[in-house]
């Protein structure tokens, strides 16, 4: 008899869904929502909690592809031997904190948030632990092994555990500014991470994109499109100020929104030069 999988009890399921839940209120501007969802995160996934550690062990099976048949099955043994070194007690707490936090202030609708991999991790879930039947977790283990002795071109179903899939919410945010840039897309990505060890890495690459922008708005005042506009030359050298006075480790929102219509505006003075 196959074993139910609770979701709600699935610590990846749990963090996709709010991470996603994140996304959402950030291109919808619902800054509330946005902050209340990130502190979800930040407390409960954070370096050092349980439920990061219990992530870690997912993303070892998860994140991995063309192995060989016994580097995999040992990387099975130790994501199972790490798992098992955890307190399942701890887990269940800070899965209960979550739950309820979810529950009582963003709503049970963040349960319906599509997260592409579900099914991956609800059979890596039943791998760890003891509640389904043996037979069951070796089956599993086949399936997951057979994933990471493939090749990314033959199995495109197991994917990093933070990789954020923003593809469906781009609407939202298309309808007020346009299509989503590539550059757009990659500083969202690193945003709605940017807890934990994730920091530092959203951190630099707003400091480069901040750089960039700066260099080519400074650029475009040498243009005689705005050289022969002195309210535009205005405008450009404010923003310059603006830029300036930012720092990367002060980026809410609202500065994020900002730095988005940036790199569009950025992008309209290439399409403008050719």
């Amino acid at each position: 008899m196959k074993a139910k999988h609770n979701k709600k009890r699935n610590t990846v399921f749990l963090y996709e869904a709010l991470v996603r839940e994140l996304t959402k209120a950030i291109t919808t501007q619902n800054t509330s929502r946005a902050e209340t969802a990130k502190n979800i995160l930040r407390e409960h996934f954070r370096t050092g909690n349980v439920l990061f550690s219990e992530l870690g062990c997912f993303s070892a099976l998860a994140d991995t592809q063309g192995l060989d048949h016994y580097t995999a099955e040992k990387l099975v043994f130790r994501a199972k031997k790490a798992y098992d070194e955890l307190d399942s007690q701890d887990i269940f707490k800070e899965q209960s904190q979550v739950i309820k936090k979810i529950n009582t202030d963003l709503g049970k609708e963040v349960y319906n948030n599509f997260v592409p991999n579900y099914k991956t991790y609800a059979t890596i879930a039943q791998i760890f632990g003891t509640k389904a039947p043996l037979k069951s977790r070796v089956l599993m283990e086949k399936k997951i092994i057979d994933v990471m002795t493939s090749t990314p071109s033959q199995d495109e179903e197991m994917k990093p555990v933070d990789n954020l899939v923003v593809s469906q919410f781009v609407k939202s945010f298309n309808d007020t500014y346009s299509d989503l840039l590539p550059e757009q897309i990659n500083l969202l990505n690193k945003y709605v991470l940017s807890f934990g060890p994730n920091v530092a890495d959203f951190q630099l690459a707003m400091g480069r994109e901040l750089q960039r922008i700066q260099e080519e708005v400074t650029n475009s005042l040498q243009s005689e499109e705005v050289k022969a506009d002195k309210e535009m030359e205005e405008s450009t050298k404010k923003i310059l100020s603006q830029i300036q006075e930012w720092n990367v480790g002060d980026i809410d929102d609202k500065k994020l929104i900002k730095v988005l219509k940036l790199q569009e505006l950025v992008h309209e003075y290439h399409c403008d030069a050719h």
